[in-house]
């Protein structure tokens, strides 16, 4: 036990490990006049890292845990001493055989029905082949298909099913093992309902990048030891700690906001000057942060970890923090920066993706969508990270004459500026959104009633927006001064973690929730920032579905800051590949769907028309009226 004070003094962090600990765009804020602005997310954020309430701030049913690292909300130290100390409990490595479960690369799933008829095949094919080898005088189905190559591509289904299936009940047996699927309602051999859930909460309670899609990673990490995947998550979650607490950002990916020197060598490496001329690689702060807080509580093995959460009763993490000896901040670090960021939308199609017999046509890409962070230091442009972001293409899109066409939303190319920050932003539904997904049902006293569903407009990790945005405005000068436009784009986080890997927006450039949490915590931090507070927006609206009347209330649009001066963000023209070298403006008609009318209608202007949505103005004094 150190004083805190006296810590500081000396150079240390202190880096939070309580249970109420939120990153910095939800923290409380003050007025001009010191009033306090509450900051409302910050408790639902906290509620939903200690497992202990849902998205709506409701109480989570027991027994349920909420798995949301990968929505951007990693879980508690709490939650995860729970974890450590249930599943050191548990002997799951001696019932899994781990060569069976690693002998493919995945395992392929299907439907209730499909996958029946996919197993009367299999068992036929297996007959077959039982016959023919009998026949041949070979011993083994190997030897089938080197004895009759004829039978050598069946052999090979045959098998890599065979194999795929023994796999398969060694998923049963670990997820049952893990407390994640009961065993009384799944069906042995079956990827049905309950299998498929426990296969997501493994994935979601390990951060892999999968939806219940038995894939490889999926494998390899049911193949090790449970308290190895909880030390894996607990550095992971140390590391939003530790970046935070030091309010860093730099995470190792600069190098690849760097051009290739030549075409298959490897990048550039990134460096600054120092004042006395010294070229320094731009560095790893959040790792090097991250290994110095695990080696300062003594974490140096799934071993350790549990013995330090065994050391330490779950009220410690009421109140505990830990003192580390961070690396010293580059030069070019200060608290006013000079940021600017750059998105290069990589290869970009603008051609219609279906030929005349309404064939998808392939359209692939070899750059991809990628954000940059730069600061701008000593007359050099220093890339301090790199990360996938998207870009628009060809959505479907609910037409004034209640028809779906197709539409090309493209991302806003050219210079812009960051000047809005927005915290648990709200989306507002077009008027032309079906109302259908305004209505949800929800576990409430016993039953499951259907309410309003707030997911999507939020706030919250699973709004359009996700748990914070930059909005992009474009910066005009006239006569009178500046003018800002709202062209509709946001940077912003993203709960569809899955299309950050080579899907496209409706022209936003999303980001991982977390990564997203700790670019603006960093630009809030590292630049000038007027805290503006919980915006309101008083939207109201009733509305009639399926002989029930549902009325939808959104009394803020967020919680938002204004950086002055504002930070400029450019989005590059990218490299058009394909035919067509402008983006279709209209509606074009779905391939295969038979239309009534004429030709399609004009799309609608205006913010509705973009991703930004009907009523989300850049400027928080702007009025906004409810359809």
């Amino acid at each position: 036990m150190v004083d805190a004070e006296q810590a500081a003094r000396r150079g240390l962090t202190l880096v939070d490990l309580s249970d109420g600990w939120a990153p910095y765009i939800f923290q409380d804020g003050k007025a001009a006049d010191g009033a306090l602005l509450p900051n409302h997310y910050r408790a639902v954020f906290v509620g939903l890292a200690n497992d202990r309430t849902d998205g709506d701030g409701q109480a989570l049913p027991a027994g349920e845990r909420n798995y949301l690292e990968l929505y951007g909300i990693p879980p508690s130290l709490s939650v995860l001493r729970a974890r450590f100390l249930a599943d050191s409990a548990r002997t799951c490595e001696p019932r899994v055989d781990n060569a069976r479960l690693l002998a493919v690369d995945s395992i392929e799933t299907f439907g209730r029905t499909t996958e029946k008829k996919k197993a009367v095949r299999h068992r036929q094919r297996g007959l077959r082949l039982e016959v023919a080898r009998a026949k041949a005088g070979v011993a083994t189905l190997e030897e089938l298909a080197a004895a009759d190559p004829r039978r050598a591509g069946e052999v090979k289904s045959h098998l890599r099913m065979e194999a795929e299936r023994a796999a398969f009940a060694e998923v049963e047996k670990r997820l049952a093992c893990e407390g994640l699927m009961d065993v009384a309602k799944h069906q042995p051999g079956e990827y049905d309902t309950p299998m498929r859930s426990a296969v997501l909460d493994f994935q979601q309670k390990n951060g892999l990048l999968a939806q219940a899609d038995l894939t490889r990673a999926t494998l390899e990490a049911m193949g090790q030891p449970l308290l190895a995947n909880d030390f894996a998550t607990l550095r992971r979650v140390l590391a939003e700690r530790a970046a935070h607490a030091g309010s860093f950002v730099e995470d190792g990916t600069a190098p690849l906001a760097m051009p290739p020197t030549k075409r298959g060598e490897p990048r550039a490496i990134p460096t600054y000057h120092t004042a006395d001329g010294k070229a320094l690689r731009v560095p790893d702060l959040v790792g090097q942060a991250t290994d110095a807080s695990m080696a300062r509580l003594g974490l140096s093995s799934p071993e350790h970890a549990l013995a330090f959460f065994r050391r330490h009763p779950e009220s410690d993490f009421r109140w505990l923090r830990v003192a580390v000896r961070f690396p010293d901040p580059p030069e070019y670090y200060g608290a006013k920066m000079d940021l600017i960021a750059e998105i290069d939308r990589g290869d970009v199609w603008y051609d219609f993706p279906f030929d005349n017999k309404g064939n998808r046509v392939p359209q692939p890409r070899n750059r991809y969508p990628t954000f940059n962070l730069y600061v701008r230091w000593r007359g050099e442009k220093v890339p301090l990270v790199s990360w996938r972001t998207t870009i628009g293409g060809w959505r479907s899109e609910l037409a004034a004459d209640g028809q779906e066409y197709y539409r090309f939303k493209d991302s806003d190319v050219g210079k812009r500026v960051w000047r809005h920050i927005v915290s648990a932003p709200v989306w507002l539904p077009p008027a032309s959104s079906p109302l259908a997904s305004m209505v949800k049902t929800k576990w409430v006293a016993g039953a499951y009633p259907r309410v309003v569903n707030y997911d999507e407009t939020g706030p919250g990790f699973l709004s359009a927006y996700g748990l914070v945005a930059g909005i992009h405005e474009q910066a005009k000068r006239g006569e009178t001064g500046v003018a800002y436009f709202d062209n509709g784009i946001r940077t912003h986080g993203s709960f569809d973690y899955l299309s950050l890997r080579g899907r496209f927006s409706h022209g936003c450039h999303r980001l991982y929730n977390n990564l997203a949490v700790r670019l603006f915590s960093f630009v809030l931090i590292h630049r000038h920032a007027k805290v503006l507070g919980p915006v309101a927006l008083n939207f109201r609206r009733i509305f009639y579905w399926d002989g029930e009347v549902f009325e939808m209330r959104l009394p803020t649009r967020g919680f938002y800051y204004e950086l002055d001066p504002a930070l400029p963000v450019e989005t590059l023209q990218g490299n058009i590949v394909g035919q067509a070298k402008q983006p279709v403006t209209g509606y074009v008609r779905k391939p295969g769907v038979i239309y009534t009318g004429g030709k399609p209608p004009s799309p609608p202007t205006g913010l509705e028309s973009k991703a930004g949505g009907e009523g989300d103005r850049a400027d928080p004094s702007a009025e906004s009226s409810p359809p």
